[in-house]
């Protein structure tokens, strides 16, 4: 420890038990940086606000640095400096975040991939601001790393704690080129790659080009952990289709529980694989109609599974499940669902409201998990009519999705515990119609400070601009509802902010 450390941290002692039981320590030897003490003397109290002061100045004004020898110098940036009203923005929103500190993030994310986007960087002199955010945020890393261009890498491989940027920097360059034809797709270059950053870039491959990211995975799954391979599974969610059954037939013999497990809820979503046609010809003998006219529908359980059966996920139950009864949840996931009409002679909705036995639970479970997997529209709106459920609406089109969730807001107006979860059910960005109708519905609200409360993650990112007049209009009609106006004026703020981000790239 240096002498100024060690002086600094006297000071600090001095400070915490007080001047009478502990005197400041005298002013250390800085050379030219040194300073005089005060004429004729001072009280220790005195004595203590200097070396406070003289403390403060010396750590500002930085160290002696280990070694002698100066950095390279810095590499020409590649990327014009972001728009004037650009960069006055990012600099308000780190500096004086206009929708409140929780918001920034937010903001920051927008602005940076905004920058990104535009094929600009962040200006020199906010460099050092921004890295000390995203050192702190790691949600910030990523989109920081994509705009610091060649002098932000090398201002930050001066400091330790900016260590991060060299590895985030990677990824975001492996993203960028994993958009461009032909790049990223050689499994030497995949294999290289760091764990950390490859789901990221085989969402992007898979996008683009499904196949190609399918081998990627192939090429390592020998060598990869566990943990890789159920990662990289959970990525073919893209575009999944029945190309990528043989691939996730293979996961189903793997080694891991977990690697098994994603297999199988991935083949969950493919109706013609051959997985589902063996879950089909499981479920037939299980399922009867009955009563006089065939109407009524009876499940029984299934016996426990032979070997095969295991394979394909009908093995150890959850904790506290019945055993019989998660393997019919299992069955009734994995079958397609169209075997029911041929099983009960009814559409989606008769054959739902048909299943009222004692194994009607853990058989609408196991559709339930087949529709949400399938996004089967008419068999979503069948078991909503029986009951709520936020998973399914996304498998619903998109204008009668908003209808449904509104009737849903309109029957948890007092309960704010479900408000999240009804309002999030509707992917962003929300239409203008229905941003305008929610809004509404929440003024309308006896606890509408606590729904917006609950829902404001959801507002911040779908709102549509056409509800911000209504925002404006209930502002002025608060009173004097602090915490409601406080909130109303952030959420206005960030998405008038968030649009000016925008138009000042374009």
């Amino acid at each position: 420890m240096s002498d100024l450390d060690t002086w600094w941290r006297d000071v600090g002692n001095a400070a915490l038990l007080g001047t009478a039981r502990r005197p400041a320590p005298a002013l250390p030897d800085l050379g030219r940086a040194g300073v005089l003490g005060r004429p004729g003397g001072s009280s220790r109290e005195e004595a203590l606000l200097d070396a406070a002061a003289l403390g403060g100045a010396a750590l500002r004004a930085g160290r002696r640095l280990d070694h002698a020898d100066p950095p390279d110098a810095a590499p020409d940036d590649r990327r014009p400096v972001a728009p004037r009203r650009a960069v006055q923005l990012l600099e308000l929103v780190m500096t004086q975040p206009p929708a409140g500190a929780q918001q920034r993030t937010g903001l920051l994310v927008h602005w940076l991939r905004a920058a990104d986007d535009a094929g600009c960087r962040v200006p020199h002199a906010l460099l050092p601001t921004l890295l000390a955010l995203a050192t702190g945020t790691r949600g910030l890393r990523r989109p920081t790393a994509a705009v610091l261009d060649e002098r932000g890498r090398w201002l930050a491989g001066l400091r330790d704690e900016w260590s991060w940027v060299a590895d985030a920097s990677a990824g975001a360059e492996a993203r960028a080129l994993s958009r461009t034809e032909g790049a990223v797709r050689d499994p030497h270059d995949w294999a290289r790659l760091p764990a950390t950053d490859r789901v990221a870039v085989l969402a992007a491959v898979r996008a683009h080009d499904p196949a190609a990211a399918r081998e990627l995975v192939r090429s390592t799954w020998a060598t990869d952990a566990a943990r890789d391979r159920r990662a990289h599974l959970d990525a073919l969610r893209v575009a999944l289709g029945p190309d990528d059954e043989p691939l996730l037939e293979d996961g189903l013999d793997d080694r891991a529980g977990a690697v098994r497990e994603a297999a199988a809820e991935l083949l969950d979503a493919l109706p013609g694989s051959a997985r589902a046609a063996r879950m089909a010809a499981r479920l037939g003998p299980l399922v009867r109609r009955s009563g006089l006219l065939g109407r009524g529908v009876e499940v029984t359980l299934p016996d426990e599974p032979d070997a095969a059966g295991v394979r394909d996920g009908l093995g150890k139950p959850p904790p506290r499940r019945s055993a019989r009864g998660w393997w019919l949840e299992q069955i009734c996931a994995g079958a397609p669902l169209e075997v029911w009409a041929e099983l009960t002679g009814a559409g989606p909705s008769a054959t739902v409201g048909r299943l009222t036995d004692a194994q009607a639970t853990d058989a609408l479970a196991g559709i339930r998990r087949a529709v949400r997997a399938r996004r089967d529209p008419e068999w979503a709106a069948a078991l909503l009519d029986r009951g709520w459920d936020a998973a399914l609406v996304p498998a619903l089109p998109r204008e009668l999705r908003e209808r449904v969730v509104l009737r849903r807001v309109d029957a948890t107006t007092e309960r704010v515990h479900e408000i999240a979860a009804v309002v999030g059910s509707v992917d962003p960005p929300w239409s203008p119609d229905f941003s305008v109708a929610l809004v509404s519905r929440l003024r309308a609200s006896k606890v509408g400070s606590a729904m917006v409360v609950a829902s404001m993650p959801h507002l911040l990112v779908g709102l549509h601009p056409a509800a911000l007049d209504p925002l404006e209009r209930w502002i002025e009609s608060t009173g004097a509802d602090q915490t409601l106006m406080t909130n109303l004026r952030n959420l206005l703020q960030f998405h008038s902010v968030q649009r000016s981000i925008t138009e000042a790239f374009r």
